[in-house]
Protein backbone atom coordinates (compact mmCIF):
# COMPACT_ATOMS: atom_id res chain seq x y z
CA UNK A 1 0.00 0.00 0.00
CA UNK A 2 2.41 2.47 1.20
CA UNK A 3 4.56 2.13 -2.71
CA UNK A 4 1.41 2.85 -4.42
CA UNK A 5 0.80 5.87 -2.54
CA UNK A 6 4.57 6.30 -3.33
CA UNK A 7 4.31 6.20 -6.99
CA UNK A 8 0.80 7.60 -6.95
CA UNK A 9 2.57 10.83 -5.45
CA UNK A 10 5.65 10.06 -7.97
CA UNK A 11 2.98 10.37 -10.93
CA UNK A 12 1.53 13.45 -9.54
CA UNK A 13 5.06 15.19 -9.37
CA UNK A 14 5.98 14.64 -12.79
CA UNK A 15 2.65 15.99 -14.28
CA UNK A 16 2.79 19.25 -12.46
CA UNK A 17 6.86 19.52 -12.98
CA UNK A 18 6.80 18.68 -16.67
CA UNK A 19 3.45 18.99 -17.93
CA UNK A 20 0.64 16.39 -18.10
CA UNK A 21 0.80 15.14 -22.07
CA UNK A 22 5.04 14.73 -21.69
CA UNK A 23 4.23 12.90 -18.32
CA UNK A 24 1.76 10.52 -19.60
CA UNK A 25 4.19 9.87 -22.96
CA UNK A 26 7.14 9.18 -20.11
CA UNK A 27 5.12 6.70 -17.55
CA UNK A 28 3.88 4.80 -20.42
CA UNK A 29 6.98 4.35 -22.37
CA UNK A 30 8.53 3.41 -19.00
CA UNK A 31 6.12 1.14 -18.08
CA UNK A 32 5.88 -0.72 -21.06
CA UNK A 33 9.35 -1.39 -21.15
CA UNK A 34 9.72 -2.20 -17.95
CA UNK A 35 6.83 -5.07 -18.83
CA UNK A 36 8.72 -5.88 -21.74
CA UNK A 37 12.11 -6.86 -19.62
CA UNK A 38 10.18 -8.00 -16.63
CA UNK A 39 8.58 -10.44 -19.49
CA UNK A 40 12.37 -11.62 -20.90
CA UNK A 41 13.26 -12.38 -17.44
CA UNK A 42 10.75 -14.18 -16.75
CA UNK A 43 10.66 -16.63 -19.69
CA UNK A 44 14.75 -17.39 -18.88
CA UNK A 45 14.17 -17.90 -15.59
CA UNK A 46 11.36 -20.30 -16.72
CA UNK A 47 13.31 -21.85 -19.36
CA UNK A 48 15.86 -22.56 -17.16
CA UNK A 49 13.78 -24.03 -14.12
CA UNK A 50 11.98 -26.05 -16.64
CA UNK A 51 15.39 -27.45 -18.37
CA UNK A 52 16.20 -28.49 -14.47
CA UNK A 53 13.35 -30.17 -13.78
CA UNK A 54 12.49 -31.50 -17.22
CA UNK A 55 9.03 -30.07 -17.40
CA UNK A 56 8.36 -29.13 -21.07
CA UNK A 57 5.67 -26.91 -21.19
CA UNK A 58 7.72 -23.13 -21.71
CA UNK A 59 5.04 -22.05 -24.31
CA UNK A 60 2.12 -22.50 -21.81
CA UNK A 61 3.68 -21.11 -18.88
CA UNK A 62 5.21 -18.28 -20.32
CA UNK A 63 1.83 -17.31 -21.76
CA UNK A 64 0.36 -17.16 -18.04
CA UNK A 65 3.60 -14.83 -17.03
CA UNK A 66 2.44 -12.58 -20.20
CA UNK A 67 -1.31 -12.25 -19.66
CA UNK A 68 -0.62 -11.53 -15.97
CA UNK A 69 1.94 -8.71 -16.91
CA UNK A 70 -0.42 -7.41 -19.18
CA UNK A 71 -3.21 -7.20 -17.08
CA UNK A 72 -1.35 -5.56 -14.10
CA UNK A 73 0.36 -2.92 -16.69
CA UNK A 74 -3.15 -2.02 -18.02
CA UNK A 75 -4.62 -1.54 -14.64
CA UNK A 76 -1.68 0.32 -13.52
CA UNK A 77 -2.04 3.00 -16.01
CA UNK A 78 -5.62 3.09 -16.51
CA UNK A 79 -6.23 3.65 -12.84
CA UNK A 80 -2.98 6.08 -11.67
CA UNK A 81 -1.70 7.69 -15.30
CA UNK A 82 -4.95 7.80 -17.45
CA UNK A 83 -7.79 8.31 -14.70
CA UNK A 84 -9.70 5.60 -15.96
CA UNK A 85 -12.30 3.88 -13.69
CA UNK A 86 -11.12 0.38 -13.82
CA UNK A 87 -13.67 -1.04 -11.55
CA UNK A 88 -16.60 -0.17 -14.13
CA UNK A 89 -13.96 -2.35 -16.56
CA UNK A 90 -13.59 -5.09 -14.34
CA UNK A 91 -17.67 -5.65 -14.25
CA UNK A 92 -18.20 -5.31 -17.77
CA UNK A 93 -14.74 -7.42 -17.94
CA UNK A 94 -16.37 -9.97 -16.05
CA UNK A 95 -20.21 -10.23 -17.79
CA UNK A 96 -17.91 -10.46 -20.79
CA UNK A 97 -16.44 -13.30 -19.90
CA UNK A 98 -19.25 -15.50 -18.73
CA UNK A 99 -20.91 -14.69 -21.63
CA UNK A 100 -17.34 -15.82 -24.06
CA UNK A 101 -16.88 -19.01 -21.38
CA UNK A 102 -20.62 -20.35 -22.01
CA UNK A 103 -19.36 -20.29 -25.93
CA UNK A 104 -15.62 -21.55 -25.20
CA UNK A 105 -16.38 -24.30 -22.93
CA UNK A 106 -14.22 -26.82 -24.57
CA UNK A 107 -11.41 -24.79 -25.02
CA UNK A 108 -11.42 -23.50 -21.35
CA UNK A 109 -11.71 -27.09 -20.27
CA UNK A 110 -8.44 -27.92 -22.29
CA UNK A 111 -6.65 -24.62 -20.96
CA UNK A 112 -7.58 -25.82 -17.38
CA UNK A 113 -6.14 -29.45 -18.34
CA UNK A 114 -3.03 -27.99 -19.52
CA UNK A 115 -2.48 -25.97 -16.26
CA UNK A 116 -2.99 -29.05 -14.60
CA UNK A 117 -0.74 -31.58 -16.89
CA UNK A 118 2.14 -28.80 -16.59
CA UNK A 119 1.43 -28.02 -13.07
CA UNK A 120 1.87 -31.91 -11.80
CA UNK A 121 4.27 -33.12 -14.35
CA UNK A 122 1.72 -35.48 -15.64
CA UNK A 123 3.34 -35.34 -18.95
CA UNK A 124 6.89 -33.62 -20.85
CA UNK A 125 8.21 -33.48 -23.66
CA UNK A 126 9.91 -36.11 -24.73
CA UNK A 127 7.84 -38.66 -22.96
CA UNK A 128 6.13 -41.97 -24.85
CA UNK A 129 2.55 -42.15 -24.05
CA UNK A 130 -0.26 -44.78 -25.19
CA UNK A 131 -3.67 -42.78 -25.14
CA UNK A 132 -7.04 -44.50 -26.89
CA UNK A 133 -5.58 -45.55 -30.63
CA UNK A 134 -2.56 -42.99 -30.64
CA UNK A 135 0.74 -43.78 -29.45
CA UNK A 136 3.91 -41.88 -30.07
CA UNK A 137 6.16 -38.81 -28.50
CA UNK A 138 5.28 -36.39 -27.16
CA UNK A 139 7.29 -33.46 -28.86
CA UNK A 140 4.73 -30.09 -27.75
CA UNK A 141 2.27 -29.20 -25.11
CA UNK A 142 0.78 -25.54 -25.13
CA UNK A 143 -2.48 -23.61 -24.25
CA UNK A 144 -5.10 -26.33 -24.68
CA UNK A 145 -3.55 -29.45 -26.93
CA UNK A 146 -0.45 -31.88 -26.45
CA UNK A 147 0.92 -33.14 -30.02
CA UNK A 148 2.41 -36.62 -30.13
CA UNK A 149 4.77 -38.17 -33.00
CA UNK A 150 3.57 -41.55 -34.15
CA UNK A 151 6.29 -44.13 -35.10
CA UNK A 152 5.50 -42.89 -38.63
CA UNK A 153 6.74 -39.64 -37.64
CA UNK A 154 2.68 -37.73 -37.95
CA UNK A 155 2.09 -35.75 -35.72
CA UNK A 156 -1.48 -36.18 -33.62
CA UNK A 157 -2.97 -33.12 -31.71
CA UNK A 158 -4.70 -33.89 -29.04
CA UNK A 159 -6.89 -31.81 -26.58
CA UNK A 160 -5.25 -31.33 -23.14
CA UNK A 161 -9.15 -32.28 -21.63
CA UNK A 162 -8.81 -35.48 -23.61
CA UNK A 163 -5.91 -35.77 -21.74
CA UNK A 164 -7.09 -35.34 -18.29
CA UNK A 165 -10.19 -37.27 -19.24
CA UNK A 166 -8.75 -40.33 -20.37
CA UNK A 167 -6.49 -43.11 -18.74
CA UNK A 168 -2.81 -43.28 -20.69
CA UNK A 169 0.19 -44.80 -20.38
CA UNK A 170 3.63 -44.19 -20.78
CA UNK A 171 5.82 -45.90 -22.33
CA UNK A 172 9.84 -46.18 -20.88
CA UNK A 173 12.75 -46.02 -23.94
CA UNK A 174 12.32 -44.97 -27.52
CA UNK A 175 9.87 -45.52 -30.27
CA UNK A 176 10.23 -47.64 -32.84
CA UNK A 177 9.28 -45.86 -36.19
CA UNK A 178 7.91 -47.71 -39.07
CA UNK A 179 9.63 -46.49 -42.89
CA UNK A 180 8.44 -48.30 -46.19
CA UNK A 181 9.80 -48.30 -49.80
CA UNK A 182 9.08 -49.86 -52.44
CA UNK A 183 11.22 -51.46 -55.43
CA UNK A 184 10.55 -54.25 -58.60
CA UNK A 185 11.90 -57.56 -58.94
CA UNK A 186 12.55 -58.99 -62.58
CA UNK A 187 9.68 -61.22 -64.06
CA UNK A 188 9.87 -64.61 -63.79
CA UNK A 189 12.09 -64.48 -60.12
CA UNK A 190 11.07 -66.87 -57.52
CA UNK A 191 9.02 -64.53 -54.94
CA UNK A 192 8.99 -66.46 -52.02
CA UNK A 193 12.51 -66.43 -52.22
CA UNK A 194 12.75 -63.05 -52.94
CA UNK A 195 10.56 -62.18 -50.13
CA UNK A 196 12.44 -64.60 -47.51
CA UNK A 197 15.78 -62.84 -49.17
CA UNK A 198 14.42 -59.38 -48.74
CA UNK A 199 13.78 -59.47 -44.84
CA UNK A 200 16.54 -61.42 -43.82
CA UNK A 201 19.04 -58.94 -45.41
CA UNK A 202 17.05 -55.42 -43.81
CA UNK A 203 17.39 -57.16 -40.83
CA UNK A 204 21.15 -57.95 -40.85
CA UNK A 205 21.50 -54.57 -41.79
CA UNK A 206 19.59 -53.00 -38.96
CA UNK A 207 20.76 -55.58 -36.39
CA UNK A 208 24.50 -54.59 -37.25
CA UNK A 209 23.71 -51.28 -37.27
CA UNK A 210 22.33 -51.10 -34.18
CA UNK A 211 19.14 -49.18 -35.70
CA UNK A 212 16.97 -52.75 -35.29
CA UNK A 213 13.65 -52.09 -32.50
CA UNK A 214 13.48 -54.68 -30.05
CA UNK A 215 10.17 -56.83 -30.76
CA UNK A 216 9.66 -55.74 -34.74
CA UNK A 217 11.27 -57.41 -38.14
CA UNK A 218 11.56 -56.00 -41.52
CA UNK A 219 8.04 -57.46 -43.33
CA UNK A 220 8.36 -57.68 -47.07
CA UNK A 221 4.41 -57.27 -49.01
CA UNK A 222 4.39 -57.61 -52.81
CA UNK A 223 1.43 -55.25 -53.63
CA UNK A 224 1.41 -54.99 -57.36
CA UNK A 225 2.59 -55.41 -60.86
CA UNK A 226 4.14 -52.70 -63.29
CA UNK A 227 6.00 -52.85 -66.41
CA UNK A 228 9.24 -53.06 -63.96
CA UNK A 229 8.20 -55.81 -62.52
CA UNK A 230 6.58 -57.31 -59.63
CA UNK A 231 6.25 -54.11 -56.90
CA UNK A 232 7.71 -54.99 -53.36
CA UNK A 233 6.80 -53.20 -50.35
CA UNK A 234 9.65 -53.10 -47.92
CA UNK A 235 8.69 -52.26 -44.71
CA UNK A 236 11.27 -51.37 -41.30
CA UNK A 237 11.29 -50.61 -37.68
CA UNK A 238 13.94 -48.60 -36.76
CA UNK A 239 14.35 -47.84 -32.80
CA UNK A 240 14.23 -44.28 -33.59
CA UNK A 241 13.24 -41.76 -36.03
CA UNK A 242 16.60 -39.85 -36.17
CA UNK A 243 17.96 -43.72 -37.71
CA UNK A 244 15.48 -43.72 -40.49
CA UNK A 245 17.27 -41.92 -43.25
CA UNK A 246 20.74 -44.01 -42.53
CA UNK A 247 18.87 -47.22 -41.84
CA UNK A 248 16.73 -46.76 -45.31
CA UNK A 249 19.99 -45.94 -47.61
CA UNK A 250 22.04 -49.03 -46.23
CA UNK A 251 18.99 -51.69 -46.67
CA UNK A 252 18.18 -50.21 -50.12
CA UNK A 253 22.20 -50.05 -50.71
CA UNK A 254 22.30 -54.41 -49.66
CA UNK A 255 18.98 -55.23 -51.47
CA UNK A 256 20.39 -53.53 -54.99
CA UNK A 257 23.77 -56.25 -54.77
CA UNK A 258 20.92 -58.99 -55.55
CA UNK A 259 20.45 -60.29 -58.87
CA UNK A 260 16.54 -59.88 -59.07
CA UNK A 261 15.98 -56.19 -59.08
CA UNK A 262 14.42 -55.28 -62.62
CA UNK A 263 17.34 -53.71 -64.53
CA UNK A 264 14.54 -51.36 -65.73
CA UNK A 265 14.04 -49.73 -62.05
CA UNK A 266 17.57 -49.35 -62.17
CA UNK A 267 17.54 -47.13 -64.88
CA UNK A 268 14.74 -44.72 -64.09
CA UNK A 269 15.55 -44.77 -60.43
CA UNK A 270 19.22 -43.58 -59.34
CA UNK A 271 18.90 -45.09 -55.93
CA UNK A 272 19.02 -48.87 -57.17
CA UNK A 273 22.57 -48.31 -59.21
Amino acid sequence: MASRLTCIAFIDFLFKEIGELPATILITTVTVAVALLGSFLVRRFIAKHLRETGVGALSLLANIVRVVIVVVVVFFLGENVYHVEMSGMVQALGVTTLVVSLGLQDLIKSVVAGLLVVGGNIVSIGDQIILGDHRGEVTDINWHQVTIRDRDGIPHVLPNAELMSSSFMRVTGKMACRHMFECAVSPGANLQLVKIDMEAIAGNVLLKNGWNAPGYSPQVRFVGATAFGTTASVRIFVSDIEYAPAAIDAVMCAIAERGYLSDTIRQVDPRWK
